[in-house]
């Protein structure tokens, strides 16, 4: 498959009224985890990561980095995407990244597309720490690969842990990265609240710290402690599958299909799904809970949602995965034109969607995603002020672009 007419977008969001964003969490079953390595090399497909966006933190204290800046930049700095003309609602025969036209005027908020490119090294040596959900997620090592890709330029290495579904996990491994000496630490958290002590003591070590998705939502407070938020566009996400669903079937009675694990940011955009699909005129029958990030347990969470409510016409699953065991359980029920959404642009569900099984997915750009969290913590490294909230923007696919879609890994 070759990828062709690909355009990028990495300015802010159009103005809009009060929306929310949140990492998709896909399991890959053939992944081993990792629970360290250094410049790690691209793999995988898209992805993502799952937090809590819940808590509503007091302001984060200021944490000045102690740095010492060395080394100038080097002359090739991290290339930023070109701007592109949004697609439409329901996605266009050419691949952008970008936000689909009709969600500011729809509602939302506005924020910054990217963070300052940095200018200089924080020091001889640096290291910058990565706390993932779990690498077994497709995507999370592409995203990795685009930390170290910013990383490098400026003379750092990339030290990862590998929080392998597992809240104290997570936090072991913020302090392992502390006793590291890392410069920076990017965490993807699985509950927030859990890491409050470890934030803390890089705040105490002057160690700046950068969270995906916690909060999810664009509106929320920044956690106390965290400089930056970096967030994966779930209400962006959200509004384009009930906007796809919306406009295949209008009126559709929809399923929710719900991660009933700990996933912060996933459970934030099945209530998304919920907002825009009752905006956009849909009608949502029921809800059904996954027990587990499995095809196993998505399978039979749809099932019984099904079977539940026989009047479904449509399912937003919170994954590619969840989104293919969905179209396994239909095709077994006998409900043949069940319409399905998806998010992360993995591989596995791009065959579903040019067969016309699976209406759409949201895909991720890891590599870029990767990228902006690194500028991210070596500007903090160096003591520079950056937004406190940063937004990605990702991709419609669907029947009319697939083709054009090559997922990375």
């Amino acid at each position: 498959m070759t990828t062709k007419s690909v355009r990028f977008t990495n300015g802010a969001f159009a103005p809009v009224l009060a929306g929310a964003l949140c990492l998709g969490l896909a399991a890959c079953s053939s992944s081993s985890a990792k629970s360290a390595s250094t410049t790690p090399s691209p793999a995988s497909s898209n992805g993502s990561s799952a937090s809590t966006p819940a808590a509503t933190p007091a302001s984060a204290p200021a944490s000045t980095p102690a740095s010492t800046p060395a080394s100038a930049a080097p002359a090739s700095t991290p290339a930023s995407a070109p701007a592109s003309t949004p697609a439409s609602s329901t996605g266009s025969s050419t691949l952008e990244w970008t936000t689909p036209a009709g969600y500011a005027a729809a509602g939302g908020i506005a924020l910054p597309g990217s963070y300052p490119t940095p200018t200089k090294s924080p020091g001889k040596g640096c290291k910058i720490g990565y706390v993932s959900p779990t690498d077994s997620i497709p995507g999370i090592k592409a995203e990795i690969q685009g930390i170290t890709n910013i990383a490098t330029q400026f003379g750092c290495t990339v030290v990862t842990r590998d929080g392998q579904l597992s809240p104290q996990t997570q936090v072991t491994g913020v302090q392992s990265l502390l006793n590291q000496g890392v410069v920076a630490i990017i965490i993807d958290p699985l509950v927030i609240d859990a890491l409050a002590a470890p934030i803390k003591q890089a705040n105490q070590k002057h160690v700046p710290v950068i969270v995906v998705d916690s909060p999810a939502s664009p509106d929320g407070a920044n956690v106390a402690g965290t400089i930056t938020d970096f967030l994966q566009s779930r209400d962006v996400t959200a509004y384009a599958a009930a906007k796809a669903i919306a406009d295949a079937q209008p009126g559709a009675q929809v399923g929710l299909l719900n991660p009933g694990f700990p996933a912060g940011n996933l459970q934030y955009q099945v209530q998304r799904f919920r907002y825009w699909a009752e905006k956009l005129g849909l009608h949502v029958a029921g809800q059904g809970d996954s027990s587990a990030d499995t095809p196993t347990a998505d399978s039979q969470a749809v099932s019984a949602l099904l079977q539940k409510y026989p009047q479904i016409q449509a399912v937003m699953t919170y994954n590619d995965t969840a989104a293919e065991s969905a179209a396994a359980a239909a095709r077994t029920l006998g409900k043949k034109n069940i319409l399905i959404t998806g998010i992360d642009g993995e591989q596995g569900v791009t065959g579903l969607i040019a067969q016309g099984t699976v209406l759409m997915t949201w895909a991720y750009n890891n590599v870029a995603n990767g990228e902006e969290e690194g500028k991210a913590a070596i500007d903090a490294a160096i003591g520079v002020t950056i937004p406190t909230k940063v937004t990605a923007p990702g991709a419609i696919i669907n029947k009319s672009n697939v083709a054009s879609y090559k997922p990375q890994g």
